[in-house]
């Protein structure tokens, strides 16, 4: 309708919430439905496990060459020296690395979704529009309070919780209540303001 012309294309992609949206070595990412007045999605984003680091001093001890076999080793494949040995990969590396979890929610009201999304994330971005003693006007409006959103990472055993999409009632200081209010709940809660950025450390699990 307004004759606009546009240089590059676009692909529309319709997101299915039963499937992976997206997978490859290093990731995976899924997508649910929440409920809001119009069709909007929470995603979780999996980083998929890293392999234990080469234990060269083992592979030294063990009087094993050094050189491309060591990438096969690392590769966790079973490799034959010269000397006749058969030596396991498997057997020179350390622990894995678990792989870190993000979930990232639109605006919504409480649902079973977020929770299944949730569930142990590492980061948990939660909407946070209304605050305290405000779920009767956070549900007539498809949205969530600073407590609906601390319970939500308290109950899924979350890490860390990023509050975001305040309500433009909430400025300064007001909006830092927000925070507070959901620290008596769930600690390690942070709200964001735009342009924050925010480390995500793997577990030291």
């Amino acid at each position: 309708m307004s004759q606009t012309k546009l240089s590059y294309k676009i692909n529309f992609v319709v997101l299915d919430e039963e499937k992976t949206i997206f997978e490859n070595e290093r990731f995976l990412v899924v997508a649910k439905h929440l409920d809001h007045r119009i069709e909007c999605f929470g995603f979780r984003i999996e980083e998929k496990d890293y392999p234990g680091e080469l234990l060269v001093d083992r592979l030294r001890a063990a009087h094993v060459p050094s050189g491309p076999l060591y990438g096969q080793l690392k590769a966790g494949k079973t490799v034959k020296l010269q000397d006749g040995r058969v030596i396991k990969g498997q057997d020179y590396l350390g622990t894995p690395k678990k792989g870190r979890t993000v979930t990232i929610l639109g605006d919504t009201r409480q649902t079973a979704n977020i929770a299944l999304l949730a569930q142990n994330a590492d980061v948990l971005v939660h909407e946070s529009t209304f605050a305290r003693n405000e779920d009767q006007l956070a549900y007539n409006y498809y949205h969530s309070t600073c407590i609906q959103a601390a319970r939500v990472a308290k109950h899924a055993n979350v890490k860390k919780l990023i509050l975001t999409h305040i309500s433009a009632r909430y400025v300064g200081q007001k909006a830092n209540l927000l925070e507070k209010d959901a620290r008596k709940i769930f600690k390690n809660t942070k709200l964001a303001n735009d342009f924050d950025v925010f480390k995500v450390p793997f577990s030291k699990e």
